[in-house]
């Protein structure tokens, strides 16, 4: 039966009306399912509204999921220790060899101090020269070690034993790493033809000139040739013969397998006996890992003697540079 309002005026005096209870028992929770159950989270509506998810545990992996995760963690600790690896060669190995090329090149210039001798004795791992390439820099300079080991290199530059000296005629080779242990060679690649690369010794400067590119052999004369920065670069071809004679293959620029030992012979990629000493041009070889970060093969470069000033004449490096003006 409806209740009755009160008369407009008057106070009703009747039973208080139900209050609504503000003390509900929490939701029930149901019991959490078994391990490897595939039972879905169930969401579900609480008393006094709104929603709750009801908890459950993190499923275990399994065998399968086990050996992934195992996986994946080696993964990541051989990234870390390659990263490592890479901090190590590139920039903690160059301090090391800065501070050895700092030593060498000190001794170098207390031994040049002395009497000066036309062919000083050559010992493993000790410096007899100074190479620059002036289109790195004014300071660009290495000092250059006899022998190609690793210490040698570790230091700078090293001079394959048994090839020529600076000056004479065949071919002076050097080594050097492109990255890491002071990368004296790293920008190799940027060297264009008639590029001055200058070795020092302690009586004379000689400069080298890099060769034409095999693409700039053909008309190279009334081409680049006749550039005054080309002067004294040929192309070392032989014009009567079909293959380019005995330096057919010798360009200023290539790429070869490390296997490819003729690359410093007195001839390049000839037999060694093909020209008698007298008939062989004076040459520079510059060796180097390619590409970067990789030793898969080698940057070559040749480079022929263009000129050769006593020190006598200039005094020292700096005072050669403007005379030569190449450098940057």
């Amino acid at each position: 039966m409806p209740r009755r309002r009160p008369p407009e005026g008057r106070a009703y005096d009747g039973p208080p009306p139900p209050r609504r209870r503000t003390d509900a028992p929490p939701p029930r929770r149901r019991p959490a399912p078994p391990p490897g159950s595939t039972e879905e989270t169930v969401v579900f509506e609480p008393v006094g509204g709104g929603t709750a998810t009801e908890e459950r545990p993190p499923r275990e992996l399994g065998k399968g999921g086990a050996a992934i995760r195992t996986v994946g963690e080696l993964l990541i600790t051989a990234g870390l220790v390659v990263l490592l690896f890479m901090v190590y060669e590139v920039y903690v190995t160059d301090l090391f060899s800065a501070n050895k090329q700092s030593e060498a090149s000190s001794e170098l210039d207390g031994e040049w101090g002395k009497d000066r001798q036309l062919h000083p004795d050559l010992v493993d791992g000790k410096a007899f020269a100074r190479i620059h390439i002036p289109v790195f820099g004014a300071d660009f300079n290495f000092t250059i070690q006899e022998g190609t080991t690793e210490a040698a290199l570790e230091v700078g530059p090293g001079h394959y034993k048994g090839t020529a000296l600076p000056g004479e005629p065949g071919n002076f080779a050097i080594a050097g790493h492109r990255v890491g242990k002071g990368a004296p060679f790293n920008d190799l690649d940027n060297l264009s033809s008639c590029d001055q690369i200058i070795i020092e010794t302690q009586t004379d400067f000689y400069i080298y000139k890099v060769l034409p590119y095999k693409d700039e052999v053909e008309g190279w004369a009334a081409g680049k040739g006749a550039q005054p920065k080309c002067k004294n670069v040929g192309t070392l071809r032989d014009p009567n013969a079909v293959d380019g004679g005995a330096y057919g293959e010798t360009n200023g620029r290539r790429i070869v397998f490390p296997t490819k030992g003729d690359t410093v012979n007195p001839v390049p990629y000839k037999d060694p006996g093909i020209l008698p000493k007298a008939d062989q041009v004076s040459l520079l070889t510059l060796t180097t890992c390619h590409p970067k970060f990789s030793a898969k093969e080698r940057l070559i470069i040749h480079a022929v003697l263009a000129q050769q000033v006593p020190k006598n004449q200039v005094g020292t490096y700096a005072e050669l540079l403007p005379k030569i003006s190449e450098a940057r």
